[in-house]
């Protein structure tokens, strides 16, 4: 991964001028398609949301019930 992004870093040091144009379109073209790739991951996110809450919420409960089993019992 560290090779692959040197060579990215590298080939942008080294362009040459492409001569290419860009209409006005294309900006709304890809400002399209991040707010879509924004979209579908809040709705995959909303889909799931119930899955993910649970996971996070045992993975960070505290599990007194192993640690001290029958408290209320001892109380009484």
């Amino acid at each position: 991964m560290f090779k692959f992004l040197i060579y990215i870093s590298f080939m942008c040091l080294i362009s040459s001028n492409s001569y290419a144009y860009l209409d006005p379109g294309t900006g709304g073209s890809l400002l399209q398609i991040i707010l879509g790739m924004f979209a579908a991951a809040a709705s995959v996110i909303a889909y799931y949301w119930n899955k993910i809450k649970v996971y996070f919420l045992e993975l960070f409960k505290k599990n007194n019930d192993k640690e001290n089993p029958k408290k209320k019992d001892e109380s009484q």
